[in-house]
């Protein structure tokens, strides 16, 4: 009798347990790496890069500028789900606006050409 009360109440802290765990997950944020390079396809060192949400609907406002690293990349992290328009450019020379979309776990990569 003892053994059966004993694995009842296992069980049941089991449940319990796991039900805690699952509910304590956070979730990931979502990743973006832009990656700017010049006519000649090389890195962009020093480049400023833009993330916005300008071509969004109010009311959400969502900004993020970094400058490129000697790989030429920025690296960008969201909570949520977002697109935002993207936006380089390093001294008179820009690339054309593209659009990236970011979703929470995941990691979004966008390449740009500096022209």
């Amino acid at each position: 009798m003892k053994n059966k009360s004993f694995l009842l109440i296992l069980g049941i802290l089991s449940i319990f347990g796991i039900i805690i765990s699952s509910s304590c997950k956070k979730t990931k944020p979502g990743k973006a790496i832009i990656t700017v390079t010049d006519s000649l396809n090389q890195p962009v060192y020093g480049a400023t890069v833009n993330l916005n949400s300008d071509n969004n609907p109010k009311p959400g406002v969502v900004k993020d500028k970094k400058l490129t690293d000697n790989n030429g990349k920025t690296y960008h992290e969201f909570p949520l789900e977002v697109i935002l328009q993207v936006e380089a450019s390093k001294g008179a020379r820009t690339a054309p606006k593209s659009n990236i979309h970011i979703i929470p776990g995941e990691t979004a990569t966008l390449t740009v050409k500096l022209k």
